[in-house]
């Protein structure tokens, strides 16, 4: 385990769900209702796994949690590979961003652009 891992605090289990269903790509309603709780109740379960993962947003909340073990990519690919392709496009929409100084330079790397 490397030095930042350490610096990890483990995820509540119902911090690690309300971080699965971010990554299926609910919005915080729609969280709530699976997890029949509050807007808020899932706003400050998020903030708080935000914090513990050092993590600017839901993206990289969810990059690191699912790098570092602390939630199932292989739940998320199920349900992902379960839905059809408007539900698929749907949530490529909405998990679309814009893209980052670090994301233009991987690609131009990946493409020769210097």
């Amino acid at each position: 385990m490397d030095n930042y891992t350490n610096h990890l605090r483990p995820l509540a289990p119902r911090q690690a769900e309300a971080l699965t269903h971010r990554a299926r790509g609910l919005s915080n309603r729609e969280t709530a209702q699976a997890m029949q709780c509050s807007v808020t109740n899932v706003t400050n379960l998020l903030t708080e796994c935000f914090y513990k993962l050092h993590a600017r947003n839901s993206t990289d909340a969810v990059a690191k949690a699912v790098k570092h073990g602390l939630i199932q990519f292989a739940l998320i690919a199920s349900v992902l590979s379960g839905i059809g392709t408007d539900a698929q496009e749907q949530l490529r929409t909405r998990i679309q961003r814009r893209p980052t100084i670090r994301t233009i330079r991987t690609r131009n790397n990946r493409e020769g652009i210097v």
